[in-house]
């Protein structure tokens, strides 16, 4: 599509947002910034037909003129026909970084990491817990600032793919680490996210190609210990206004070694294998976006739901796909969303036994629009979404179909299970609403705004809050936030009924108030590097918090769903990153504290055994630069290094598979990776818990020990 435009010969900005790329976003393209004949770069725009916006911000104007001598609109040679573009500006998709905590990871922070999956990315993070069952992706889950798993909302792409059955299944994404090109994480809540599930906080990946890459195809083969297997494909290309983003991922182990095990603990180290194909496509023109993806995981759950047996089972299977689209008419953006999610999930107490296990299917499907409206005063934006979540099951839900399937028989034959025909159920509406307003002035940022929920199962809540940031330099900022959150239960929380376990169909939802007050500071030093400091002081007021609690009358099934009348959290959290050059790339320190006022010890609570102190070191460092044949120049080929040292302690007891109860111990651990980089090749020896060190971090379940991992990456 073209349009045809004005060539004008004076240029002009009367308003600027406050923010660094503000000039380059009004002019709607992708800026690059360079020097050019002035001659040449009129005759190459003439024949291209395409517009060149050449913008100086100087100290003492705001005007820039080309010309003294202003065409007549009307003037035949002052019109050029130019191509329809889209703005893309590198900013944080899940909330305004004026008045919140955003923390980014990048592509290339996270290729200096010894990882695997998203979980082993977020485990590095400050204020993130994340607790594996297994390892290498079988099963991990992730929490915030003392909150539970069931409290953090996931997104691909700014798209919900949280799962309203249980949050140890949030993290069963079907994308590769190779075609992620950052990771955002919100601390707390915010209005304009419809998430019900961000009690505590947000995690946005983004797969989406911000630049055309330099080598769109790349494979990666990745094999280590423990008969560890992962080779990966990916491709990435962005061309004119189209994008696209493909990956195909396989990974399996013969489970894990952990140091000094148990008799017990040796057999569900064993069953700890697992197999995981993942499946994943976006595409994108101008502002419409289509993504889609699948995974197929079966594993062996060792202890993971009980003592009582070794060689237990859960194999899972993951799709997803959704549609965005985003517009812009002048003063007013709009932003659609179509999604929907299947999960089916077959857990087996017994490894190919069918009795005792539990059969699901989980379907959401969410429709959303969103605008946004600016004006002198600041930013108005209105978003609607309605959303339907069903649940398929053999014990979650009601009795739907009363001669239903009953596939958890001991001669059940796979081939006939038919997932809609299970004999229990559930299903629920949600309609989420957002008003908010912001305010800008100068370097001062604000927004106050409303959200509601109304559920057919719980009727009508509303949640909402206000901010305000004050950007005192370039790219620093203070700021000050409250805001209300809301979670409704999941249906593991409201109908199980199984194994060692009691849910509560009276469960209320959980709210909260979240005063947050925090700082970010970067300043560069040109030649002497780039220093980050950040640091944010958190306190929730929680009520009606939901747990598992052991309670000593049920000998059947002695942990029961609850709520907790007050459960409040207060914490800090603060971050120091410095880079230099290629010898030092990077150099980071953070450190979070948290604080709940519950005895987590003498209360019985299962998952709110939170971390309160966890500190991360991370260095990545270069050994040795070559240098290219026949010149002096350094070519970008080098070898490297980077280690990352966690420290954390955590509250609470837990049972051993022997039945004992034992106090959480503090634990430090050492990661590292040794490397060689070069344009069109990669290869990484890297390994994990290098101290081999024998420690507990989700219940009795034994860790995994010293890891290592070769890897090889080829770009073309």
């Amino acid at each position: 599509m073209f349009k045809n435009f004005v060539k004008r010969h004076a240029f002009r900005f009367r308003q600027f947002s406050g923010k660094a790329y503000a000039a380059f976003m009004s002019i709607h393209r992708e800026v690059t910034i360079g020097t050019v004949c002035r001659r040449i770069a009129d005759r190459e725009m003439l024949k291209a037909g395409r517009a060149v916006a050449l913008s100086c911000l100087l100290t003492t104007a705001a005007v820039v003129f080309a010309d003294e001598k202003i065409a007549p609109d009307d003037d035949p040679a002052s019109l050029l026909r130019l191509e329809e573009v889209q703005v893309t500006a590198q900013r944080a998709e899940v909330h305004s970084q004026a008045y919140r905590l955003v923390s980014e990871v990048s592509h290339e922070q996270i290729a200096a990491l010894p990882i695997q999956t998203v979980a082993d990315i977020l485990k590095y993070l400050p204020g993130l817990d994340v607790r594996t069952r297994g390892a290498n992706g079988a099963q991990a889950d992730v929490s915030m600032r003392g909150g539970t798993f069931d409290q953090v909302l996931v997104m691909i792409n700014g798209v919900n793919i949280t799962d309203p059955h249980t949050g140890h299944y949030s993290l069963n994404l079907p994308i590769t680490t190779d075609l992620i090109e950052r990771v955002e994480i919100l601390q707390g809540t915010s209005v304009n996210l419809f998430g019900l599930n961000a009690f505590s906080g947000a995690i946005n990946i983004i797969t989406k190609p911000q630049s055309e890459p330099e080598h769109p195809l790349s494979f990666r083969f990745t094999g280590g210990m423990n008969a560890l297997l992962n080779p990966a494909l990916s491709f990435k290309l962005k061309k004119n206004e189209w994008q696209h983003a493909l990956s195909v991922e396989y990974a399996q182990a013969d489970g894990y070694a952990a140091p000094d095990p148990s008799e017990k603990e040796q057999i569900a180290c064993q069953n700890s294998d697992m197999r995981i194909l993942n499946l994943y496509y976006l595409t994108s023109f101008r502002g419409l976006d289509i993504q889609v993806g699948g995974q197929y995981k079966d594993a062996g759950a060792g202890m993971y739901y009980g003592f009582g047996s070794q060689d237990q089972f859960d194999a899972t299977r993951t799709v997803f796909g959704s549609a965005r689209y985003q517009h812009q008419w002048k003063r007013i953006s709009a932003d659609f969303q179509a999604s929907y999610r299947a999960n089916y999930d077959r857990y087996e107490w017994h490894r190919t036994q069918r009795l005792y296990g539990n059969f699901h299917l989980t379907q959401t499907a969410a429709a959303s629009a969103k605008m946004h409206i600016a004006s002198k005063i600041g930013k108005t934006s209105i978003g609607l979404e309605v959303r339907n979540e069903n649940i398929h099951s053999t014990n979650l839900g009601d009795t739907i179909n009363p001669n239903g399937q009953q596939p958890n028989q001991p001669d059940f034959d796979l081939a006939d299970l038919r997932l809609l025909d299970l004999r229990m159920g559930k299903n629920r509406f949600h309609l989420n609403y957002f008003a908010e307003q912001a305010f800008f002035w100068n370097g001062l940022a604000a927004s106050i705004g409303v959200s509601g929920n109304y559920c057919s199962q719980y009727g009508s809540n509303v949640a909402g809050g206000a901010n305000i940031g004050y950007e005192y330099a370039p790219e620093s900022k203070v700021y000050f936030a409250a805001n209300r959150s809301l979670r409704l239960p999941t249906f593991t929380d409201l109908y199980y009924n199984a194994g060692n376990q009691l849910g509560n169909r009276d469960l209320k939802p959980e709210t909260a108030w979240t005063l947050s007050l925090g700082t970010k500071y970067l300043h560069d030093f040109q030649q002497a590097g780039k220093l980050h400091l950040a640091a944010d002081a958190y306190y929730r007021f929680g009520r009606n918090i939901i747990d598992w609690v052991y309670t000593p009358e049920d000998t059947k099934r002695p942990f029961h769903a609850q709520n907790w009348n007050e459960v409040d959290a207060a914490g800090l959290e603060a971050t120091a990153s410095y880079s230099l050059n290629r010898w030092l790339r990077e150099l980071s320190v953070s450190y979070a504290y948290t604080w709940l006022n519950l005895d987590v010890s003498k209360s019985g609570s299962r998952y709110l055994d939170y971390l309160s102190h966890k500190a991360v070191a991370h260095i990545d460092h270069g050994i040795c630069f070559f240098r290219q044949r026949g010149n002096g120049h350094f070519a970008p080929s080098h070898i490297g290094a980077s280690w990352t040292l966690t420290w954390q302690k955590r509250e609470g007891q837990f049972n051993n598979a022997e039945g004992e109860v034992c106090d959480y111990t503090p634990v430090l651990l050492l990661d590292g990776q040794l490397y060689f980089e070069a344009p069109q090749l990669r290869i990484a020896a890297e390994c994990t818990n290098m101290t081999n060190r024998h420690y507990y971090d989700y219940g009795g379940i034994l860790q995994p020990g010293a890891w290592l991992k070769l890897s090889v990456t080829a770009r073309l």
